[in-house]
């Protein structure tokens, strides 16, 4: 479980984060939702550590990462998982390798153990023989499967996914969401995502936090969300289906 109490977050003057509070369960595929500059990847940068906050606290499993407790976050790293935008993947390295990555920094494994362990993650995330492989010769899917296996090498407690839908046709889409919300209920992980992608709201959302204006608007799972009575949730959500369909037809 990670625990957001009063986290506020300034660049400059502009208050980015206002005050946001919100619990992301364990053995759940908790939501961050939001319009472009609502302020929801500046949160999940923040809860990865990648962004200090300037008020507020975040703990996970009551471990706190915030203020003075910062040092916490160096041990609390090793069991994250994180799924970037783009993957992230180091083109020069082959698929095996790239999985590998975080074995070499985290674990004194010996090379065959890391090696076994990287094989086991593609096979689990349904991609054999590719290990040999460069990330350039795969396709959007493979490659979001290939940082997926990444991010699970270590047996993570905690899953981060930033947009990993993003750029992928909706049936690629609907692979990548049930992949993870098998995941996340097989490790048991304290899985959060970062999406706009409404597929994935209504398909695995169990826990869904709006984030609109810097502040944190509504929270709910994926039924309580068709009777949402909230405007700006409301709004939000018929632009993202009506910007979906646009794509769809033009595609």
């Amino acid at each position: 479980m990670i625990e957001v109490k009063g986290v506020t977050k300034y660049f400059d003057t502009k208050k980015v984060l206002q005050e946001v509070s919100a619990t992301f369960e364990k053995g759940k595929v908790n939501l961050i939702i939001g319009k472009s500059g609502s302020g929801k990847t500046v949160l999940l940068k923040s809860l990865i550590g990648l962004l200090p906050v300037d008020a507020g606290h975040i703990a996970f499993d009551e471990r706190e990462i915030t203020g003075d407790n910062m040092k916490n976050m160096k041990e609390i790293r090793k069991e994250m998982g994180v799924v970037f935008q783009g993957g992230a993947l180091f083109d020069s390295l082959p698929v095996i390798e790239n999985v590998m990555f975080p074995l070499h920094l985290f674990t004194r494994s010996g090379e065959a153990e890391k090696r076994e362990r990287a094989l086991f993650c593609l096979r689990r995330v349904n991609l054999n023989d590719v290990g040999h492989l460069y990330p350039a010769e795969l396709s959007g899917g493979m490659k979001k499967r290939v940082a997926i296996a990444r991010a699970i090498v270590l047996q993570p407690r905690y899953l981060f996914c930033d947009e990993p839908n993003s750029g992928l046709d909706p049936l690629t889409a609907i692979v990548i969401d049930n992949l993870l919300s098998e995941l996340t209920h097989e490790y048991g992980m304290t899985t959060i995502i970062n999406t706009h992608d409404m597929n994935s709201v209504f398909e695995i959302g169990e826990n869904i936090i709006f984030i609109h204006e810097g502040r944190k608007e509504w929270e709910g799972d994926r039924e309580a969300i068709l009777h949402s009575t909230n405007q700006a949730l409301n709004e939000f959500l018929f632009t993202s289906k009506f910007n979906r369909m646009v794509k769809e037809n033009i595609s």
